[in-house]
This record gives structure tokens, C-alpha cells and sequence, in this order.
């Protein structure tokens, strides 16, 4: 169980990073950056469902029509994705503040468990958690902004979540360190398997 537990802690702590690290992109290169990544997905999709397609014809095994009819939808999505780039740019910000909003929502438990646990500074990853949710419900609310504008505003979202996440898991291992020395025990739960 403690490796599971120390695996959580680096998977959490490498997806801050990747907010940290995203965040920046948005907000240095804006427009270039939700142009490559419609255009990324899209070369993906091509691929994708050009094979899904060839290899449902190819097969000799009994294929299935599910697996024609997603490649004959990925494809065309890719197809669109390569066209017209800008319809998905306009629709990112929804899914991006809806992201944003559910991680918002997930750090708000983790403030309410520091709280069940009597962390004297809950309070701060509550405040953390509560900007998140404002944050993404801004950015759900507010898709008429300019697409680029708002890709900057998302960066630095991301980048406020990278930072808080960091500091949340930073308390968490804290507080856990803390409980261990005020509340020794003889077998350690987290040690048992």
C-alpha cells in the first residue's frame, strides 16, 4: 500500500508539472499552439481511421461493422480537424474549463480531507480550490472572448493549477509526516501489504 500511495503522490505531482508545463506554452504562443494541436489530432485521426478502415477490409478474421464505421468517423473528424482548425479552437476553451472545473472540484475534496484530518491550514487549499472553480467556471462561461486571448487566460490558468497542485501534495506528505510523530502506532497501515 505505501507503494501505491508513493505512486499516486509522483502521478499527481507529474501532472502539475504538465500544468506548469502546458500553461506555459499556452501562454507564450497562443494562437501557434491551438493551431498545432488541432492540427496534431487531426493527422492522428487521419491515420487512425484510414487504418481502421483499411484493416476492417483486409481482415480475414470476421470483422466487425463497429470497427468501420470508427474509422470512417475518425477519419472524417480528421479530415475536419485538417480543414477547419478554427471550429475546434472556438469549442477548447469548453472542454478546457470543464477540465479545469473537475479538477477544481477534486481539489476542493482534498481541502475537505485535510479538514476531516485537522490540518490547521486546510483553509488555504480551500481558498486554492475555490479560485480553480472560479477559474474554470470564467473560462466555461466566457467562450466569446477572442480564442487567442483565452488560450493565454488558460495558460495561466494551467499554470496557477500546476502551483497549487504542487502545494496541496506538498501539505498532504507534510501533514502525513506530522501525524506519523504526534500519533505513533505499532503497525503502520500504510506499511502492512
Amino acid at each position: 500500500m505505501k507503494e501505491t500511495i508513493k505512486n499516486w503522490k509522483v502521478s499527481f505531482l507529474l501532472a502539475a508539472v504538465l500544468y506548469l508545463v502546458l500553461g506555459l506554452v499556452l501562454l507564450l504562443w497562443p494562437g501557434t499552439t491551438a493551431a498545432v494541436i488541432c492540427y496534431a489530432f487531426g493527422g492522428i485521426l487521419v491515420v487512425y481511421g484510414a487504418a481502421a478502415i483499411l484493416s476492417f477490409f483486409l481482415s480475414r478474421a470476421a470483422a466487425f461493422v463497429f470497427d468501420l464505421f470508427l474509422g470512417i468517423a475518425a477519419l472524417a473528424l480528421g479530415i475536419f480537424l485538417l480543414v477547419r482548425p478554427q471550429v475546434i479552437i472556438s469549442i477548447l476553451p469548453i472542454v478546457l474549463g470543464l477540465f479545469i472545473l473537475v479538477d477544481g472540484l477534486l481539489n476542493l475534496l482534498r481541502a475537505f480531507e485535510l479538514r476531516r484530518l485537522e490540518y490547521q491550514r486546510w483553509g488555504v487549499s480551500l481558498a486554492l480550490s475555490l479560485i480553480s472553480l472560479a477559474l474554470g467556471l470564467v473560462i466555461l462561461f466566457h467562450p466569446y472572448l477572442a480564442a487567442e486571448a483565452l488560450v493565454m487566460v488558460i495558460g495561466g490558468v494551467f499554470i496557477y493549477e500546476g502551483v497549487s497542485d504542487i502545494w496541496t501534495i506538498f501539505m498532504v506528505g507534510r501533514l502525513t509526516k506530522e501525524l506519523r510523530k504526534r500519533m505513533p502506532i505499532e503497525v503502520d497501515p500504510i506499511d502492512v501489504e
